[in-house]
């Protein structure tokens, strides 16, 4: 194969596996504003409407470490595939279900299979793209899951606006279900570095021995949770912050969610390019001075609203800058459990998430939104220190021989 055949080859691979983390995204929020109806049809208090988002979050956070030593001895292609089936056939089963607690029940499901996916895809990034086009190749991946969420809401509103709140699902599902075939042609079938032997339980214990072997991946699952808690701080509480500073209904702050997520699409996209060409870390340093800068000037500019949306875009922005530069960077600390660190790293998102909307109420009652602004620019100028004296990247510009693009 020649140098523009595999890199049409790569471009293809990439645009299938940003699809399949656009759905992984669409499908963890696009129940919130079908609630009512899915609620109304199961009888059941809408109150209990959030426990459908908290199941999805909640399976995937648990289990993405459990599928990660998996990742690494069985495959990333079968990981991936597997996945994409348990997601469609749970996404679709939603659409039949008439009762509140099996639908509990498919959209913990469907959290699983996200799990199974998006740290398996993360590690194939990283085990098929050549380190000098690394992190453009996760941009694309990180700004196709930011952008789902983004636009997210309004699809299942749509859906639900043109037929029936089941339609979502049916549709997400088929589709998950023809993405999966596509994907069984598209991933190259390349063979594990780590083969299955022993028990399972041995097995999970060298996959996360010889990961924490890399001082520098503790150091970096403590930076992917500080960075989501600089974005999740402030983000948890920001239909209140509108509401209460500005008097915005729920129409007006969704059309400035859609803004400030598609400037984080945008951070992603040129973050992953920039690192490329300037290094990982020097992009991260760079934008977690400049996303401290922005969540902190989010916070005091409470009575000027057009203030406050300029600092919303370049806060979201300089989040997105950051990321796909971070994702890159502790893809790289130990190459041979590769997808044991990612899943790992899934799960310090969810508990950095979890752990500032926690923090956040707490503040919010006794502080107000200064407060939560300072624990989010503190916790991202944080990561800073970290990223230049505790974490030692691995430089690997030689290609191997499975990095195909």
């Amino acid at each position: 194969m020649n140098e523009n055949s595999k890199q049409n080859a790569g471009k293809s691979l990439l645009f299938f596996l940003s699809i399949c983390a656009f759905f992984v995204g669409l499908d963890s929020l696009v129940v919130a504003p079908l609630i009512p109806e899915m609620m109304a049809a199961t009888s059941i208090s809408t109150s209990k409407g959030g426990l459908l988002i908290t199941a999805y979050a909640l399976f995937y956070g648990l289990f993405a470490p459990l599928f990660g030593p998996i990742s690494d001895r069985w495959g990333r292609k079968k990981m991936i595939i597997t996945g994409m089936l348990v997601f469609a056939l749970g996404t679709f089963l939603i659409g039949i279900s008439h009762d509140f607690y099996l639908m509990l029940i498919f959209r913990a499901l469907t959290g699983l299979s996200g799990a199974m996916i998006m740290p398996s895809i993360f590690a194939l990034v990283g085990d098929l793209f050549a380190y000098e086009r690394r992190g453009r190749a996760m941009g694309m991946i990180m700004g196709a899951m930011i952008g789902s969420t983004v636009i997210g809401v309004p699809i299942g509103a749509i859906f639900t606006q043109i037929g029936t709140w089941q339609l979502t699902f049916y549709s997400i599902g088929i589709l998950a279900l023809v993405l999966t075939v596509i994907m069984t042609l598209k991933i190259p079938g390349i063979p594990p570095k780590n083969q299955l032997s022993g028990s399972i339980l041995k097995t999970y214990l060298r996959q996360f021995k010889a990961a924490f072997s890399t001082v520098s991946v503790l150091f970096a699952l403590l930076s992917t949770l500080l960075w989501t808690m600089g974005l999740h701080g402030m983000f948890s509480y920001i239909g209140v912050y509108y509401r209460e500073n500005f008097h915005l209904v729920v129409g007006e702050v969704g059309i400035i969610i859609f803004a400030a997520g598609m400037g984080s699409v945008i951070g992603n996209l040129i973050g992953g390019k920039l690192s490329d060409r300037l290094g990982k870390k020097f992009v991260i340093i760079f934008a977690s001075i400049l996303a401290s800068m922005g969540v902190l000037s989010f916070a005091v500019f409470t009575n000027n609203i057009i203030a406050a949306l300029i600092s919303h875009v370049f806060w979201s922005f300089s989040i997105g800058l950051g990321q796909s530069s971070l994702t890159v960077l502790i893809s790289e600390l130990n190459p041979n459990v590769r997808g044991t660190v990612m899943s790992l790293n899934s799960s310090a998102m969810y508990i950095g998430m979890m752990t500032a909307s926690a923090l956040s109420s707490f503040l919010l009652t006794f502080g107000g939104f200064l407060i939560i602004g300072i624990l989010c620019s503190t916790s991202t100028i944080l990561v800073l220190p970290i990223i230049i004296f505790l974490i030692k990247e691995q430089v690997m510009i030689k290609q191997t021989k499975d990095q195909t693009f």
